[in-house]
C-alpha cells in the first residue's frame, strides 16, 4: 500500500470512528442519523482504499438505510425488558471477555501449520473464482442484497398490518 492509500485508509478510519462516537453521544435523533451517515462514509472510504468497490456500495446502501430509519419521525425508542442491574452485569461480563480475548491475542502463541494437500485450498478457490467468475460472484452478491432488501420490506409490511 503506497502512502496515498495509507493516508486515505487512516483518514477514513478516523472519520468512521468519529461518526461512531458521535452516534453514541449526540442528543437528538436527527443528529445521530447524520452521525451514522458520517460513519458510513468512513466505512465506504475504507472499502474504497482496499479496492472493494462492491462491498463499499453495499455498505453505502446499508448505512443510508440506517440513517433514514434513525432520522425518520416514525422511529421510536424501545424500553429495555431487563433491569439496570442485569445490563450492567452484562456490560461487565462483556468487558471481562474482551480483556481475556485481548490477552489471548497479544500473549498467546499461534500455531503455524502447513497444508500439503496440493492446490485446493480457500486461497486457490478464491483466486480461481476471481480469475474466472468475478461477474458471477458479483451477481450472487447482488442477488443476496436484493433478497435481504425484499425480506426486510416484507417484514415491514407485515408489521404495519398488525
Amino acid at each position: 500500500m503506497d502512502s496515498l492509500h495509507a493516508i486515505g485508509f487512516y483518514v477514513s478510519a478516523a472519520v468512521s470512528l468519529g461518526g461512531g462516537l458521535l452516534v453514541a453521544f449526540l442528543p437528538t435523533r436527527a443528529l445521530r442519523g447524520l452521525a451514522v451517515a458520517i460513519s458510513g462514509l468512513g466505512i465506504v472510504g475504507l472499502y474504497a482504499s482496499l479496492s472493494a468497490d462492491f462491498a463499499g456500495l453495499v455498505a453505502l446502501v446499508c448505512y443510508a438505510g440506517c440513517t433514514l430509519l434513525l432520522a425518520a419521525p416514525q422511529y421510536r425508542a424501545m424500553d429495555a425488558p431487563v433491569g439496570m442491574l442485569w445490563r450492567q452485569t452484562g456490560a461487565i461480563a462483556a468487558a471481562g471477555l474482551f480483556a481475556v480475548l485481548a490477552y489471548a491475542a497479544f500473549r498467546g502463541g499461534f500455531a503455524h501449520a502447513t497444508f500439503k494437500g496440493g492446490e485446493i485450498g480457500s486461497a486457490a478457490i478464491g483466486s480461481f473464482l476471481f480469475a474466472h467468475d468475478a461477474l458471477a460472484a458479483e451477481a450472487v452478491g447482488a442477488l443476496v442484497l436484493v433478497a435481504l432488501v425484499g425480506a426486510t420490506a416484507a417484514w415491514r409490511v407485515r408489521e404495519r398490518g398488525r
